[in-house]
C-alpha cells in the first residue's frame, strides 16, 4: 500500500510574506482564529491583559493569563477563544530561526511540550527584558531596509533568555541529569512514534534499563513511556482528522497501523469516540483543560 498524500486544510498565515512579523495581539484577526488551524511558522504569543480567554493547543485548553508567553512551533493545532486580549504576537519562519544560530536542542527545549505546558509565566525582570527586545525588533522592522542580521541577533538573544527561564522552571521539577534524558526521550518519540517501538528501544538509546526509564517518567512526568508514545500518536491522529481529508484507513496507515480496525479501537480507547465521530463533532469535545503544575 502506498503512503497516502495529505490534502492539507486550514493553515493560518502569520508571516504576511515576511521572515519575521510582529503585531499587536488585539489587532490580529483571521477567520481561522476561532476554529482549529495550524501555522507554518513559529509563534510567540505574549498576553499583557485579558478578560478570561483560552488558548487551545494540540487539543488541550490553557487559560490566557496576563504576563503569560505561549510558544508554538509549526504544525501544532491551535485555536484561540479570545476575550479582548491585549498583547504581542511574534512569528518567524524556520529559515529565519536558523539564521540565529541557536542549537536544535535549545529550540526543542523552548518549544517542546514534554512537560505539557507550552508557555512561560514571565517574572517581572524577564518581562521587562522581553518587551525591550521586542521594541528593538519593532523599531528595526520600521526601517526602510530592515537589517536581517540585526533582527536575527535580537531574536537569538530573546530566545536565549527564554531558554534560561525554561531551564530554571524545569529544574524545579526535575534534576538536570534527568531532565536532559527526558528531553532526549521526547525527541526520540517525536522521531519514531509512527514505528511503535518498544520501551526497550528507547531504553537502549538512552543507555538505561526499561524499568529505570519508566520510573523516571512516572516520577517526573506522571506518565509512562508507552503513554507518552500513545499520546503523541493521538495528537497526530487528531491533527490529521482536522487538517486533512484522508480517510480513517489512510490515517491509520500513516500512523503505523496496518489494520485500520486496530487504529479505530486504539482511538476509541483513548478518546471515548471513533475517529469519524471526532471528525464530525467539532473541536470542543476534543479539548481538555491542562491540570499539570505551571512551570
Amino acid at each position: 500500500m502506498k503512503s497516502p498524500t495529505e490534502k492539507l486544510l486550514p493553515t493560518q498565515d502569520l508571516l504576511r510574506q515576511q521572515p519575521l512579523n510582529i503585531e499587536p495581539l488585539e489587532a490580529y484577526s483571521s477567520e481561522l482564529s476561532q476554529v482549529p488551524h495550524r501555522h507554518d511558522a513559529y509563534m510567540l504569543m505574549f498576553v499583557e491583559d485579558t478578560k478570561g480567554g483560552d488558548n487551545l493547543i494540540d487539543f488541550r485548553r490553557y487559560p490566557l493569563v496576563a504576563d503569560r508567553l505561549f510558544m508554538l512551533r509549526p504544525g501544532q493545532a491551535h485555536q484561540r477563544e479570545a476575550k479582548q486580549e491585549r498583547g504581542i504576537l511574534i512569528s518567524f519562519s524556520e529559515a529565519f530561526l536558523q539564521t540565529t544560530g541557536i542549537g536544535a536542542q535549545d529550540v526543542f527545549v523552548i518549544f517542546s511540550s514534554v512537560y505539557q505546558h507550552p508557555y512561560l509565566d514571565l517574572p517581572g525582570k524577564l518581562k521587562h527584558t522581553f518587551l525591550q527586545l521586542v521594541r528593538l525588533m519593532q523599531e528595526e522592522l520600521q526601517e526602510a531596509n530592515p537589517g536581517g542580521a540585526i533582527l536575527s541577533r535580537y531574536l537569538y538573544i530573546l530566545l536565549q533568555y527564554l531558554l534560561r527561564e525554561s531551564h530554571l522552571q524545569i529544574s524545579k521539577l526535575t534534576p538536570a541529569r534527568h531532565s536532559e534524558r527526558l528531553f532526549r526521550l521526547s525527541s526520540l518519540i517525536e522521531t519514531h512514534y509512527r514505528e511503535h517501538p518498544s520501551i526497550g528501544f528507547y531504553a537502549d538509546a538512552l543507555n538505561i534499563t526499561p524499568k529505570h526509564l519508566n520510573s523516571l517518567c512516572r516520577q517526573y512526568l506522571q506518565t509512562t513511556v508507552s503513554d507518552l508514545q500513545h499520546e503523541r500518536i493521538l495528537i497526530e491522529s487528531k491533527r490529521l482528522l482536522y487538517f486533512t481529508s484522508l480517510s480513517v484507513k489512510e490515517i491509520g496507515y500513516t500512523l503505523g497501523f496496518e489494520d485500520d480496525s486496530y487504529f479505530v479501537r486504539f482511538f476509541k480507547r483513548m478518546t471515548g469516540m471513533t475517529p469519524l465521530q471526532l471528525r464530525q463533532s467539532g473541536s470542543e469535545s476534543t479539548m481538555h483543560r491542562d491540570e499539570r503544575p505551571v512551570a
